[in-house]
């Protein structure tokens, strides 16, 4: 979260159209994860006790893919206080007859968390960013794009530091939107564990009391894609960040646009970010969540993202020979749907997500 919100907000964040003030939104996000740390196998988790569960950082990094299932009802208003919203899924979802969304509704003082201030003011001489770019064995010549605090125009380095602030908030503020109430699902009495077997095809029925009600279905394409499952290098290993880096993958079926981004600390001034993109942007600074068949097309035509049907890109070497720790996100975005007119409107996305911790002078064994 730290380096996504301080390199988006360093050379600046793409811009999103305002929404229609009267409507609300539906979306129904299916998400694919893994997490790895190079040098560390794979977890067998199949021999844990009943009811022991490792902490959520053994968890993330344990190799062992997992499906995530959120839906999220965004509506502008407050709700009364007996409002329901809940969605019937399809049977294949194997989560029961019926979704109960929770609702939250913010307060006067819901977003203003006391949070830890960003001040590289403190050092503006030495704050640094370098930005890498394409997929090759040696740096490409005009590379790496250097970005200095000093350099940064008031606005931007304002923007920075809002991006830090927000990115250190409470987490409950990313419900906070004011005056408009959120309905989400999974919630603390349905935990929404997605079997592995299980399927997201089939109709989505949503019934509120405050917001109106809609239908959506996920045709045969739009399901659970596939993990990002590497097979070189050997992630049982550590590996050399100062040799370039070949990733291999399997193919992931359905995957519209793949991209991957490794960003690093060289101590506490100098960050050290690389992106698959063949072409310097602004956009791809960061986890991007989820994004509509269209952008991600228009991504790959760009060749800011590689083509769905990619199985492998090269990291050049020694850029990362420094670092103190380097972690790569790596993601596959893949169908959806949704409807053009409705209240609220509905969308269904699918993606497929890898977090990869490569190692660092800093980590375990560097």
């Amino acid at each position: 979260m730290f380096l996504t919100a301080l390199a988006a907000a360093a050379i600046g964040a793409s811009s999103e159209s305002s929404p229609l003030q009267d409507q609300a939104y539906f979306a129904i996000l299916a998400e694919t994860k893994i997490g790895r740390m190079a040098g560390m196998p794979v977890m067998d988790l199949s021999g844990l006790p009943p009811g022991i569960k490792l902490p959520p950082q053994a968890m993330m990094f344990s190799g062992k893919p997992v499906r995530v299932l959120n839906m999220r009802l965004w509506s502008p208003n407050l709700a009364p206080a007996d409002a329901k919203a809940s969605v019937v899924p399809p049977a294949g979802l194997k989560q029961g007859a019926k979704l109960d969304l929770e609702l939250y509704r913010p307060s006067a003082t819901a977003g203003t968390e006391k949070i830890r201030d960003f001040d590289p003011d403190a050092n503006p001489e030495a704050f640094t960013i370098k930005i890498y770019w394409g997929s090759s064995a040696t740096v490409k010549e005009g590379q790496p794009k250097v970005i200095t605090w000093k350099g940064l125009t008031p606005e931007q380095q304002e923007a920075m530091k809002n991006r830090m602030r927000e990115a250190n908030a409470n987490a409950s503020s990313y419900y906070y939107k004011p005056n408009w109430t959120t309905g989400f699902w999974p919630t603390p009495k349905q935990a929404g564990n997605i079997d592995p077997a299980a399927s997201l095809v089939g109709k989505y029925a949503l019934t509120t009391t405050y917001t109106g009600n809609v239908e959506i279905e996920a045709p045969s394409n739009v399901n659970f894609l596939n993990a990002i499952e590497m097979s070189s290098p050997n992630l049982d290993r550590k590996i050399d960040l100062k040799k370039a880096i070949e990733f291999k993958w399997a193919a992931i079926p359905n995957a519209l646009g793949l991209h991957a981004a490794i960003m690093s600390m060289e101590g506490k001034n100098t960050m050290v970010i690389w992106t698959s993109s063949e072409v310097f942007t602004e956009a791809l600074m960061g986890d991007m969540g989820f994004l509509q068949m269209a952008e991600v097309r228009d991504f790959v035509a760009k060749t800011m993202f590689m083509d769905g049907t990619r199985t492998d890109v090269t990291v050049p070497a020694g850029i990362f020979a420094n670092a103190d720790f380097a972690m790569m996100q790596m993601a596959g975005y893949g169908p959806g749907t949704a409807l053009e007119q409705a209240q609220p409107l509905p969308r269904i996305q699918t993606k497929t997500s890898l977090m990869l911790m490569l190692g660092g002078k800093k980590m375990p064994g560097g």
